[in-house]
């Protein structure tokens, strides 16, 4: 008996309409999610958080520019899953970032906590607006401008503050700014050990010494 056309069509729809719909793996749902973040895709975002998230969301204006995200381990636990994640954080020195994509099972699909998710760039801003810092007053010292050190005096608190906030963060993840620091510690080092010799650098020739 010939098959009914209406009848193929149906089924060809649902054939679709399945393959469009399967379930994606949290791996697929994080790549999807942070691609279309560093897109500044909003509607796309949306389509891979939780419902709650979604509703929430108007734009990602207030999200940090991001420009590459890498991924590696995938933990699922009964409806729960994280995947370890590294975005790079744009800038004039573009930060790499490690966090992790938490995800929820919700309606039988994987779906992105932002909120939870999101949470970590915020601290990945302040590293990076630390690290800028940090490069100002290096290249500052570096190039013996005048001022620097009595800059970084004023300036000096401020960061420490901000630093013993996110104090975890930086010991378990970023050891890049931990080698930053040390190096920008021993530039501070010898430009307070040494201010005469900056000075004496700094006179004309033919000046004498009193």
């Amino acid at each position: 008996m010939a098959a009914n056309p209406l009848q193929s069509s149906f089924l060809m729809l649902a054939l679709l309409s399945s393959s469009c719909t399967q379930n994606l793996t949290p791996l697929e749902v994080t790549g999807r999610f942070w691609s279309a973040i560093e897109r500044g895709d909003a509607r796309e975002v949306r389509r891979h958080v939780t419902a709650a998230d979604a509703a929430a969301l108007k734009s990602l204006d207030n999200v940090l520019p991001i420009t590459n995200s890498e991924f590696s381990r995938t933990v699922i636990e009964h409806d729960r899953a994280f995947v370890d994640t590294t975005v790079t954080v744009e800038g004039d020195n573009p930060l790499k970032f490690p966090l992790r994509t938490y995800l929820v099972l919700e309606d039988q699909r994987w779906k992105v906590d932002y909120e939870r998710t999101i949470s970590g760039i915020a601290t990945a801003g302040k590293l990076a607006a630390i690290i800028n810092k940090v490069h100002e007053f290096g290249a500052a010292l570096q190039q013996g401008i005048e001022r620097s050190v009595q800059q970084l005096e004023e300036t000096l608190p401020l960061i420490e503050h901000e630093l013993s906030r996110i104090e975890d963060q930086i010991k378990q993840h970023v050891p890049e700014l931990r080698k930053r620091l040390e190096n920008f510690a021993r530039a501070l080092q010898e430009a307070l050990s040494n201010p005469q010799k900056k000075a004496h650098k700094s006179e004309p020739p033919g000046a004498v010494a009193i």
